[in-house]
């Protein structure tokens, strides 16, 4: 009877399982409708240094030339006037992401993140890199 374990020299089914394997890469798209990136600039300016002025966001506007831009246009309840509050990408991104932790969406910290204008939506691109991985082989008992 042949004992594969015995044989000299590597097992040529095997040669491959103690290859490397080629590393995968995960790409999520996570959306924000204008309504939830209102939400999450609010909560993300409300836990910060710096506020929002006092009223009610009636406009949502994104522009991407030269740089990522969200417009709020907030009105002053006592007189009515509309006052334009322009976000930079960076704030954009650290409220969504803090967004994202507040209704549980799990984001992984070493992923690569940036973010997209889709129509009218702003989404959130989390990429991750995996490196490659060397394959192990479980021992058979017996």
């Amino acid at each position: 009877m042949n004992n594969p374990s015995s044989k000299s020299g590597p097992d040529p089914k095997n040669a491959s399982l103690n290859s490397r394997l080629p590393g995968l890469n995960e790409l999520r798209r996570i959306g924000f409708s204008k309504d939830a990136l209102i939400m999450a600039l609010k909560l993300y300016f409300a836990s910060s240094k710096h506020q929002l002025p006092a009223g009610t966001v009636e406009s949502c506007n994104f522009t991407t030339e030269p740089d990522l831009v969200v417009t709020l246009g907030i009105r002053n309840p006592a007189n009515g006037a509309v006052s334009k509050i322009n976000v930079q990408a960076p704030t954009i991104a650290a409220a969504m992401i803090t967004y994202c932790g507040k209704v549980r969406v799990p984001l992984p910290r070493n992923a690569e993140k940036s973010l997209r204008v889709d129509g009218d939506h702003l989404t959130l691109v989390v990429q991750v890199h995996a490196e490659q991985t060397k394959m192990f082989q479980l021992d058979k008992e017996g």
